[in-house]
């Protein structure tokens, strides 16, 4: 079993016993601040992981490490790693550029293509305005931030990409490690959620073949053009006081909890958030070199969207066409993954504590129960001795729910902050 920590190390351990078989140290994260806050990957004998990055001010390093020995087999650099990519910084900013792939991506064995999405570039926020190409902190599109990647996992050589944001000036970055792969009608399709709330759909070459929305409140851009990917009509920001909030909010039109596919039904079932923030741009002193600390550019706060209620809600939709079957509304955006299992079942823990379980066909309730946490983590289902369990982690407390106590007030306020537990269900 192959786990990262947040010094910068990857480690391999016995899965019977929990001895180390090797445990390597691959980011200097005492100078850059820069450990690993995702899961790794295991791919035909390599074991992929990337740095967690945005930012915080570096170059968001993936690696491929041999599943054996623990030695690095090869690096790929999320920001500017050839001479091409640093031409798409302006002022040598690639130097602190940020960008990581912070989130476990996927593998297809059949090419040997590892797919990973990258997270957004720093500063964070930009005040360029529409002459972004050339001012502001990081002028061009500054590769390969806010981008999805396919590297081949012998080499970490970059086969194909598409930038999802060119110059991500909104922290919507394509980190999201969720990956839905496809056959449908003997040809291989992935879609993949951007933090803005848009769902990509690619070919295995990362070519686009559709965009839609999976939220209702976006004001970053007009739209996005489902042939190209192209951003249509960009909302760009100067320094200072922005008029209107920014929708969706920095906690994502979608976020890093993930969705999940049901082949039975061909529908994959996805939290969209509906929120937005105020924020100011701020001409943040230009940091130079990679060091430890935050390089954001902005204050922001939460607000509800115009002319309505923050809320998230549960979809079911085709995920090549985007066609939504069904919708459930929470009144606050769940921050917790979604379970679907063949037995026509979908779990979904929300953050006030309560698990439910729905129809997959048609979204009608059929049981909750109410774990005394928030959920924010994981949930996955096994079996063992002939019978099914469900198992979900509870606790609460982020970076994305410390805003709930001071935004929803109760249950938040009192939800304790250092607690967690896993809870197991029995399928009957």
């Amino acid at each position: 079993m192959f786990v990262g920590t947040v010094d910068g190390r990857l480690i391999a351990l016995d899965m019977k016993t929990g001895k180390p078989a090797w445990d390597t140290k691959l980011e200097n994260s005492e100078k850059l601040t820069v450990g690993f806050t995702g899961a790794p990957l295991y791919a035909d004998g390599t074991v992929v992981i990337g740095s967690q990055g945005g930012e915080w001010p570096g170059r968001g390093p993936i690696y491929g490490v041999d599943a054996e020995t623990g030695k690095v087999k090869w690096q790929f650099l999320t920001v500017a790693p050839t001479p091409e990519a640093q031409a798409t910084w302006g002022n040598d900013s690639w130097r602190t550029g940020g960008g990581g792939g912070w989130m476990v991506g996927t593998y297809d064995p059949d090419t040997k293509t590892v797919y990973w999405g990258t997270a957004n570039p720093a500063p964070l926020y930009d005040w360029g305005g529409s002459d972004w190409m050339h001012s502001g902190a990081r002028p061009g599109t500054n590769l390969y931030t806010t981008s999805v990647l396919g590297l081949d996992v012998d080499t970490g050589k970059l086969k194909f990409y598409h930038q999802e944001l060119p110059h991500d000036a909104w922290d919507f970055d394509s980190a999201i490690g969720e990956f839905v792969v496809i056959d449908r009608n003997g040809q291989k399709t992935i879609v993949h959620p951007n933090k803005s709330g848009f769902a990509f759909v690619y070919d295995p070459e990362l070519k686009v073949q559709n965009v839609y929305p999976l939220i209702n409140n976006i004001n970053f851009v007009k739209s996005i053009d489902p042939k190209s990917g192209e951003l249509i009509g960009r909302r760009d920001f100067t320094a200072g006081k922005v008029s209107e909030p920014l929708c969706p909010a920095i906690d994502g039109g979608v976020s890093w909890n993930s969705g999940s596919y049901d082949p039975k039904t061909n529908l994959w079932y996805k939290i969209g958030n509906e929120w937005c923030i105020t924020l100011e741009v701020v001409k943040v002193a230009p940091v130079t070199e990679p060091e430890a600390q935050l390089d954001i550019g902005a204050n922001f706060k939460l607000v509800p969207p115009p002319g309505g209620q923050i809320y998230g809600h549960l979809d079911a939709r085709d995920p090549v066409t985007g066609a939504k079957k069904w919708e459930i509304r929470f009144p606050e955006p769940p921050l917790a993954s979604v379970l679907s299992t063949a037995g026509n079942l979908i779990f979904v823990p929300d953050s006030r504590g309560v698990i439910h379980a729905y129809n997959a066909e048609t979204g009608a309730e059929l049981w909750s129960h109410n774990d005394g946490l928030g959920h924010q983590g994981g949930i996955m289902s096994y079996s063992a001795n002939g019978k099914q369990y469900v198992a979900v982690v509870a606790g609460f407390g982020g970076m994305v729910s410390d805003d709930y106590a001071p935004t929803f007030g109760e249950p938040y306020k009192s939800m304790p902050r250092d607690e967690g537990v896993l809870v197991v269900y029995a399928l009957k």
